[in-house]
């Protein structure tokens, strides 16, 4: 004798309901990740402009470039050259203490060497340094190592003129591969 199966499967309207409800979760998923890397995106930009207020505050108070000061100011970090460029083995990582030394800059002034290097929201170093930019000439700078390219190049658009090579926001290669060092000209 045969047993007939009651069992049923489920109708086009449940699964469409269930595709309809996974749908907006991944969209929900979705807008909160660009919301975070949005605000990620609008830290590195205050960042940006804190560290940048922060060089030329110092600059007018102590009439010396943070970290090639000549000067310790009773603070015990190491003294620049005086060439009024951040160069060096020690003037990069000492323009940071000099700076919290200076209260400009949150964080541990005693914190030395590549420890004294914040970090920026995307998971690389901020640093200080200088070279020569053609035109420009020798110029200090704001360092920002690993930053997404789309990130990048919305920083260089808001700041300069979009185009990675030239002006004084720079990346270290097309806005187009995954991650670019940039450097944000003083």
């Amino acid at each position: 004798m045969k047993k007939i199966s009651n069992q049923r499967g489920f109708t086009l309207v449940e699964l469409a309901i269930v595709m309809v409800i996974i749908g907006l979760l991944i969209g929900a998923v979705l807008k909160g990740q660009a919301m975070i890397d949005d605000a990620k995106q609008k830290r590195l930009l205050n960042d940006i402009q804190g560290i940048s207020a922060a060089y030329f505050t110092y600059y007018d108070r102590y009439n010396a470039i943070p970290g090639d000061d000549l000067s310790a100011h009773g603070w015990g970090t190491a003294v620049g050259n005086g060439s009024g460029y951040i160069n060096g083995a020690t003037e990069p990582t000492a323009a940071w203490q000099v700076l919290r030394y200076a209260g400009l800059l949150s964080g541990d002034p005693a914190t030395s060497g590549a420890a004294a290097q914040p970090r920026h929201p995307f998971g690389g170093t901020y640093g200080f340094g200088s070279a020569a930019f053609g035109a420009l000439g020798t110029r200090n700078y704001i360092t920002m190592v690993t930053v997404p390219g789309s990130v990048a190049e919305s920083i260089d658009i808001k700041y300069d003129d979009g185009i990675y090579n030239t002006g004084t926001v720079r990346g270290s290669a097309a806005y187009t591969t995954a991650t670019v060092t940039l450097q944000y000209l003083l």
